[in-house]
């Protein structure tokens, strides 16, 4: 599962706009691979030296080429932007040194600082050949070179690039033609130049650390009333009450704490995981896959159809059997609900939850893991305070038949649930293809259906073996019409994340782009920036109760304001870094440039109200250039 989740991430933020590398005849006693030339930037292999000699050191460079106005970043880009990547790939007994950098130049765009370079630049290693070469012999290096260029808009590239260099004996004059290219180039000697990217990188002090595992908790307990988690924990609440006695509600808290736990810590590990690959990923990344929707859909729907008493597979054991499978599934239900109830609560931050996920996604691993299973402990908290003090069950409600009625009410809530995960899913894939998926939804109802309409405890090992390979067959039929057939269009990654971008509500409508962004702070325009996802419930809460209400339309009208929407439904490097920029990792996350002053930016809360928003507005004041 790691290795699929970050390769989908992977792919998603290297799109189509790579370039394959071409072959090029350079010199007679070397030769050379060049990039496409027609893109923004052409990659190409070079060395200080013509020939190779043995037990000698010389060095390699990629060199990239910008066409005018664009530029590439610097191993730490800064606020925005992605660190160039090299890959060598070099003959047996070869050893190659760290890259040494060129000191970049510094970028200043509406108060978004980013390091990188224009025009060109040589990333260079310095290579050690082994003794035991035979003089004559031609060898090959090559290396995998990929980066992100930006101009008005960003677009990531990569190429393979290559260069061959034959063996020789010293020699008096082994230099190249690129010798004084290697020497002109102005290498860093000391670790950074950029003091504001390695400060985000020290530890935390004690009490900071105090304060964001406070705001960890507090978050985690948040999550028990968002939208997005509302009905599992509605469903907990009424499986408590169903049980009979105190030893069993007690199984039925740890079953259902450890699968929060559980799943808190290995959405950690993932995350970790995923960021040592050099993936930049924030909280709910997960939602920004339309696999991952996929299976979420179906699994809620099974959670579902078992609420409305069509999940409930027979067996044909002796009674004892069937009462030890019957305890050990009551775990396995309540652990797998802790589970679901974490999966759901992800899409969303809750209040103090953004702050502390902010920190912990640039802490190193460590600390990473332990806000995960601080906020997972909030989470359970409500439900472990009935573990140390039982007295507080005399206050939940007494057992009934109005329990049975109330978990079918619930049933119809998760369908709905479905329908907001394909929802999702229609933002991110063709169409087509969503209606494809449903058709095979409905055959895993159906094929439910049929499991529990013709099999029950009284049913012969024949019967059950022919219903669940009709069963099966079913399935098997419907996942390769609807999904395998065309695999193809479930990660077609063409298709816009929203429909639009821009705001009716703006005084000027733009689509978002980081180019826009700091074209607007530089004429001195106030800047409302909505960073937000189809997949987070809050973020459409907040937009049609308060963003789209005709008070907040009138004021920013009134005040010329220009709203922007970064929108987060897919992954985007862009969106990543500003949130990473002011130490946020999720939506809903919105903030204001002042117009006056669009260096100290107003933050505003996950939760958003009328009154709050027209507050800080007014703060902010009117944009400066009224156009």
């Amino acid at each position: 599962m790691k290795k699929i989740l970050s390769l989908l991430l992977f792919t998603t933020l290297l799109l189509s706009a790579s370039t394959r590398a071409q072959e090029v005849q350079l010199n007679p006693t070397s030769t050379e691979s060049v990039s496409n030339k027609n893109s923004a930037v052409t990659a190409r292999l070079i060395a200080n030296t013509k020939t190779i000699i043995p037990g000698k050191s010389f060095k390699l460079g990629v060199e990239l080429i910008m066409k005018p106005g664009w530029h590439t970043y610097y191993k730490e880009p800064g606020d925005a932007g992605m660190p160039t990547k090299i890959i060598w790939h070099l003959p047996t007994g070869f050893s190659n040194s760290e890259l040494h950098w060129q000191k970049p130049s510094k970028f200043v765009e509406g108060g978004i600082t980013t390091y990188g370079y224009i025009n060109n630049t040589i990333l260079v290693s310095e290579i050690t050949a082994p003794s035991n070469l035979h003089t004559g012999e031609s060898l090959g290096f090559s290396a995998s070179v990929k980066w992100l260029s930006c101009k008005d808009i960003c677009v990531p590239g990569q190429a393979e690039v290559s260069l061959t260099l034959p063996v020789s004996q010293p020699a008096s004059q082994n230099n190249s033609d690129n010798t004084t290219l290697f020497a002109d180039k102005n290498f860093e000697t000391n670790a950074s130049t950029n003091t504001q990217s390695v400060e985000t990188l020290k530890p935390a002090s004690r009490s900071k650390l105090f304060t964001y595992f406070v705001f960890a908790i507090i978050g985690g307990f948040l999550l028990n009333f968002m939208p997005c988690v509302l009905p599992v924990v509605a469903i907990k609440i009424l499986s408590l009450l169903e049980q009979p006695d105190k030893d069993s509600i007690k199984k039925t808290v740890i079953a259902f704490s450890s699968g929060v736990l559980f799943s808190f810590l290995l959405l950690g590990l993932i995350v970790v995981a995923l960021q040592a690959a050099g993936q930049n990923i924030g909280w709910g990344f997960q939602f920004q896959q339309p696999l991952f929707l996929m299976a979420m859909s179906a699994l809620v729907l099974l959670f579902a159809l078992s609420l409305l008493g069509l999940f409930d597979f027979s067996v044909h054991f002796g009674q004892k059997t069937v009462d030890n499978l019957a305890e050990r599934e009551g775990f396995v239900g309540d652990f797998f609900k802790g589970v679901l109830a974490t999966i759901l609560s992800t899409p969303c931050t809750a209040p103090f939850l953004g702050t502390a996920l902010g920190f912990a996604f640039v802490e190193p691993w460590s600390i990473t893991l332990s806000i995960f299973a601080a906020i997972g402990m909030g989470m359970c908290s409500p439900y472990l305070v009935l573990l140390i003090a039982p007295r507080y069950l005399k206050f939940l409600p007494k057992p009934g038949d109005w329990m049975t009625k109330l978990k079918e009410a619930f049933g119809f809530v998760l369908l709905a649930t479905v329908l907001w995960l394909l929802s999702i899913l229609y933002y991110q894939i063709p169409a087509a293809a969503v209606i494809n998926f449903t058709y095979f939804l409905l055959s895993i109802a159906f094929a439910i259906w049929l499991l529990n309409r013709f099999t029950n405890l009284a049913s012969s090992s024949k019967r059950l073996l022919i219903v669940r390979s009709i069963t099966a067959v079913l399935l098997a039929i419907s996942a390769y019409l609807f999904i395998f057939k065309n695999s193809s269009s479930f990660l077609d990654a063409t298709k816009s994340s929203t429909n639009d971008n821009t705001s009716s509500i703006s005084n000027k409508n733009e689509s978002f782009d980081l180019a826009t962004l700091n074209d607007a702070l530089r004429n001195r325009k106030t800047v409302f920036l909505d960073f937000g996802a189809q997949w987070c419930l809050t973020c459409q809460l907040n937009e049609n109760a308060v963003i789209n209400a005709k008070a907040i339309q009138d004021k920013f009208r009134s005040l010329h304001v220009l709203f922007l929407k970064a929108d987060w439904t897919r992954q985007d490097p862009v969106v990543t870094q500003l949130l990473k920029k002011y130490e946020r990792s999720g939506v809903p996350f919105y903030i204001i440039f002042p117009g006056r002053s669009p260096d100290k930016p107003i933050i505003l809360p996950e939760l958003l109200t009328q009154d709050i928003v027209l507050q800080k507005l007014d703060e902010a004041g009117p944009s400066l250039d009224k156009k």
